[in-house]
C-alpha cells in the first residue's frame, strides 16, 4: 500500500533542495561573470614570439607619481624623484644624525653586578629553606642585591612550599566561573599549537 502522505512530504524536501542547489548555481554563475575582466594590455603584448627578450614588466596603477611607490631602478640618473626619495630617507629617522639628542631611555642604564660569592650563595640557599614565606624570592633580590631570576637560579622552593601555591591555585580556580575556565582552556591549547605552527 502506498503512503501518499509520505511520498507528496519526500516530493516537498526534493523541491526545496533543487530550489536551493538553483539559488547556488545561479550566485556562482553571477560571480564568475564578474570575474571575468580583460587583461591589461602590458601584459598581453603584440610583440612577435621570436622578438620576445627577458625583461621586467613595470606596471603602476593609475594615480599620481610618488617617489615611495617608483623604484629607483626605474628613475632616470638625472630624475629630481632621486633627491626627494633620498631627502625622505632622512626624515623618516631623524635619529641618524649622530648630533640628534635621543629620547630619555625608559629605564635608567645601570651596570651590572658580579658580587655575589660561594657564602652568599649558601647563605641564600639556608634563609631560602629555613623560612621561604619570609624570604621570598623578592626580598632574597633585595637583600643581596641581584635580580628575582637569579635567585631562582641559585635556590629553589621546597616542595611543601610549591605544594601550597598549587592549592591557593585551585582554590582560586574554584571560583572561576564558566566562561572564565573555557577562556583559559582555550588560552592553554592555544599556547600548546604554538609549537606546531614552526
Amino acid at each position: 500500500m502506498l503512503n501518499y502522505e509520505k511520498v507528496t512530504d519526500e516530493a516537498k524536501a526534493m523541491a526545496v533542495r533543487c530550489a536551493a542547489s538553483r539559488r547556488h548555481e545561479s550566485s556562482a554563475r553571477r560571480t564568475t561573470k564578474r570575474l571575468r575582466v580583460k587583461t591589461d594590455p602590458t601584459f598581453t603584448s603584440s610583440i612577435p614570439a621570436d622578438q620576445l627578450q627577458d625583461h621586467v614588466v613595470f606596471n603602476p596603477p593609475s594615480s599620481a607619481p610618488s617617489s615611495y611607490h617608483t623604484p629607483v631602478a626605474f628613475l632616470p640618473p638625472n630624475d629630481p624623484r632621486r633627491a626627494l626619495l633620498s631627502q625622505s630617507h632622512e626624515r623618516a629617522n631623524p635619529y641618524s644624525n649622530p648630533d640628534k639628542r635621543l629620547p630619555p631611555p625608559v629605564r635608567q642604564p645601570y651596570e651590572k653586578k658580579y658580587h655575589l660569592k660561594e657564602e652568599d650563595l649558601a647563605e641564600i640557599r639556608r634563609l631560602r629553606r629555613e623560612d621561604p614565606s619570609k624570604w621570598t624570592r623578592i626580598q632574597l633580590a633585595k637583600k643581596f642585591e641581584c635580580s628575582q631570576f637569579y635567585i631562582a637560579l641559585v635556590c629553589e622552593a621546597s616542595q611543601e612550599r610549591k605544594a601550597q601555591h598549587r592549592e591557593a591555585l585551585e582554590a582560586v580556580k574554584s571560583r572561576w566561573g564558566k566562561k572564565r575556565r573555557y577562556a583559559r582552556e582555550d588560552r592553554q591549547r592555544r599556547k600548546e599549537l604554538w609549537g606546531q605552527d614552526a
